[in-house]
Order: C-alpha cells, then sequence, then structure tokens
C-alpha cells in the first residue's frame, strides 16, 4: 500500500471501483410520459376553446360545400333520382320528428340547436343545398356528414329510424322548402 501524504492510494481506487447509483432514465421517462399525455389529453379542447371561430372563415363554406359534393358522395349515388313515389307530405312529417331542432321551421337552420352547431346547421332552402342533385341529398340524409351535426338517419345508422322510402320523401320535401 503506497501512501502520499498520508493517502492511501489503494482506498481510493476501491471507491472509484464502486459503481455509482443513481436514478436512472425511469423517473424521467415517467416525467415525459406524464407531460405528453396530458398535453395530448388537454389539446382538443384547448384547440376548440382557442382556436374557435363564431362564424366560419373566408372560403370555408365552400370549401367543405365543394367536399361534400364531389369527395364525400360515392360516384354512383350522385346522380341517383327521386322515385316518383316519393312523396313531401310524408317527408314533412319526418322532418318534423327529427330535423326541425336543427334546421328549424322554414329549413333555415335556424332550430333550437342549429344556431348552437359549428358550423351551423345548413339552410336548405339556400342555392348551395337546392343545387346538389336528389343522390347526393340521399346520401347526406343517409349517411350524415362527418365533423358537423349532421346524423345519418338511413337503415345503417343505429337505431336506424328511416327506410330508403322514407329517405326519398325527406328529399321531396327538402325540394318543396325552396319555393316557400
Amino acid at each position: 500500500m503506497a501512501t502520499d501524504q498520508g493517502v492511501s492510494y489503494e482506498a481510493e481506487e476501491q471507491e472509484e471501483e464502486k459503481p455509482k447509483k443513481g436514478r436512472g432514465f425511469l423517473p424521467w421517462i415517467i416525467i415525459l410520459a406524464i407531460i405528453v399525455l396530458g398535453g395530448l389529453a388537454t389539446a382538443p379542447l384547448i384547440g376548440q376553446i382557442i382556436l374557435r371561430e363564431e362564424t366560419p372563415l373566408p372560403g370555408e363554406a365552400l370549401g367543405s360545400d365543394l367536399a361534400i359534393r364531389y369527395l364525400a358522395v360515392p360516384s354512383d349515388q350522385v346522380d341517383r333520382k327521386m322515385p316518383s313515389t316519393a312523396n313531401a307530405t310524408r317527408g314533412q312529417v319526418s322532418y318534423e320528428a327529427e330535423c326541425i331542432i336543427c334546421h328549424g321551421q322554414g329549413g333555415k337552420g335556424d332550430g333550437q340547436y342549429g344556431k348552437l352547431l359549428y358550423p351551423n346547421a345548413s339552410d336548405l332552402t339556400a342555392s348551395r343545398t337546392q343545387t346538389k342533385t336528389d343522390g347526393m341529398l340521399f346520401w347526406e340524409i343517409a349517411h350524415g356528414v362527418n365533423l358537423t351535426g349532421m346524423p345519418g338517419f338511413g337503415k345503417d345508422y343505429p337505431p336506424g329510424y328511416h327506410t330508403d322510402d322514407e329517405i326519398w320523401d325527406l328529399v321531396a320535401y327538402v325540394r318543396s322548402l325552396a319555393a316557400k
């Protein structure tokens, strides 16, 4: 054992050989995971509060209308024609039971809930709606419109209230709203 001014080198070597115990990476990984998960959980809420616009941005309505017209409705459905058996009076009964709460009495999108939605419920009397083909209107009513408050009312969507004939009646009623 060599000594230099009373210091034992052997003792120092033994101390250096002992591995130092620390906390490691696990606590840092846990902290990072909590931060990331917390951010992911609150991001949609913060986005809705901070980024929400009370009215659609310029061009937003046109963009969504074009997307619905040319992307959402399958091409084989666009040119479907309303059958001659479709009845606007029967459609009005369904409209008053299902649609009036959002689209309003006259179909202007001013129903009790329609004004609260973002985007607001569609004005069914407007040219944006009335210039759509019968097949487009049928598809939107039967399948709904994603990222809006418009649910699907077709038999494929729970609880599946409406048959195809009932949806065609609704299309006939929507067409009659333009004349009012």
